[in-house]
């Protein structure tokens, strides 16, 4: 594994190559390359990895962290840490957040890609209640502003369906990197979750959604996209974070599902 930094406008990215063959991207946002590591190391003995942190997380930094996300520019962003790796069109994974990023790489930067796949892109302007989701997420970031991070961030929690079951064991305290992670997020509720993607390659992009997601809000939004865009939706093993062990994922069985999909 090497880490690389590439200059781009108002940030330095930080990236990370590992294993050898063909180059396949993993993607998130708000979550950085860290949380990738278990899916990456099944991949790395077929591909060449590639891992990045979105700026304001992880190792990438900004000059002004409070800026908040903005679609166009993380698929910049990802577009030249592609070019800094390969000038082959690559595979790339985005999750989450990151799943808009990919369809925006697609859309905007199609020579970059061979195949995209979206896990459970969180775009409320497909769903037919997105001025509730909207509101949901207006509250957050009032919260936000009133009480401070934490609070919000419960209160995103409880709106999504990610709060703990009662009696769950409180999870360890929020590290430095976390709170960033956390913090842009809730700046990306007014920004990534109102895009809506442009026209995409033919054949090459498709959107993932877990096997657990079911009516959860961003297994909503990954049919909604996947309709309105005429694209496959293919189905993965578990829920949001189906690749992450700390969210009950299986990232073996879903390193297998993913590389099924890139095949297709």
């Amino acid at each position: 594994m090497t880490t690389h930094t590439i200059d781009a406008p108002g940030a330095v990215l930080s990236y990370e190559v590992l294993g050898s063959g063909p180059v396949l991207a993993l993607i998130g946002h708000p979550m950085p390359a860290d949380g990738f590591r278990p899916l990456a190391q099944q991949l790395a003995g077929s591909h060449t990895v590639v891992l990045h942190d979105p700026r304001g997380t992880g190792d990438s930094t900004m000059t002004d962290p409070t800026e908040p996300p903005d679609v166009a520019t993380l698929a910049d962003d990802l577009s030249r840490v592609l070019a800094a790796v390969t000038t082959e069109p690559a595979d790339v994974f985005g999750s989450s957040g990151g799943g808009i990023t990919a369809l925006e790489l697609a859309a905007t930067h199609p020579e970059q890609v061979r195949t995209v796949v979206a896990h459970e892109p969180p775009l409320i302007t497909y769903l037919d209640d997105a001025a509730e989701q909207r509101a949901n997420a207006g509250q957050v970031q009032q919260v936000y502003r009133d009480q401070g991070l934490f609070p919000a961030m419960g209160l995103f929690a409880q709106q999504n369906g990610f709060a703990p079951p009662p009696g769950a064991p409180a999870p360890p305290p929020p590290s430095e990197a976390d709170q960033r992670s956390m913090t842009r997020l809730v700046l990306g509720l007014g920004t990534l979750i109102e895009h809506r993607v442009g026209a995409l390659p033919e054949g090459q992009v498709a959107v993932g959604v877990g096997a657990w997601s079911g009516g959860a809000m961003t297994g909503r939004t990954s049919r909604a996209v996947a309709a309105e865009h005429g694209l496959p939706l293919l189905i993965f093993p578990g829920g949001h974070g189906g690749f992450h062990p700390g969210q009950g994922g299986d990232p073996v069985a879903f390193a297998a599902a993913l590389t099924d999909a890139i095949r297709r």
